[in-house]
């Protein structure tokens, strides 16, 4: 968004206006259209050179869509999974993960577009994961090498995510309960083998 137009002037109107254009993309997005600056401006009402005085392009607003979701917090994550042994908590890492990425499925396969056709390498994806899993083995004593701790976040990662998502339903034709099962079990499979499995 463009920081500079939101700030100065009438604050409360362009406020309103703001809220129209992210709201008129989440409903877009709920009915699976793709967004477009022009369907996103005829939907809130208000002309296209305006959704260009807040955002420059589709993908600084699909960034701002998703940073307006209820993303995971890690402490929340952490306070939620107290007592819980390693196994457990991985895997409630892993289920936050991926009830958020189905709540907000549309919204997250546009940021993930967004993300993928981007050259800003600023645009990143999967960081708060990969975060949450670093602070759980900082927090909590694995009997792995640091190395392989690095790998088993990475590959957790790869379970818990928008991208997995994409995977089970679109290639494999998962439902999101028979999707959420397999990749649940997956990690289980895999913290078995890792002997994280208590």
């Amino acid at each position: 968004m463009k920081e500079k137009h939101i700030t100065s002037g009438r604050k409360k109107q362009k406020q309103n206006t703001r809220d129209k254009i992210l709201e008129a993309s989440r409903q877009l997005l709920e009915k699976k259209v793709t967004l477009t600056m022009e369907n996103v401006a005829e939907k809130a009402g208000i002309s296209r050179a305006t959704v260009y005085r807040y955002y420059t392009n589709i993908d600084s607003l699909s960034m701002d869509l998703i940073l307006q979701l209820d993303v995971p917090n890690p402490e929340t994550i952490f306070s939620n999974n107290e007592g819980a042994s390693h196994k457990d908590a991985i895997l409630g890492i892993q289920k936050v993960y991926l009830d958020f990425s189905l709540r907000n499925e549309q919204t997250s396969r546009q940021f993930l577009a967004a993300v993928l056709a981007s050259s800003n390498p600023n645009m990143r994806r999967g960081k708060n994961r990969i975060n949450t899993l670093k602070e759980h083995f900082k927090s909590n004593k694995v009997d792995l090498s640091e190395e392989d701790k690095e790998k088993l976040v990475h590959l957790s990662v790869l379970l818990m995510g928008i991208e997995s998502i994409i995977t089970a339903k679109d290639v494999c034709g998962l439902d999101n309960r028979t999707a959420t099962d397999t990749l649940s079990w997956g990690l289980q499979m895999i913290l078995k083998g890792c002997g994280v499995d208590k």
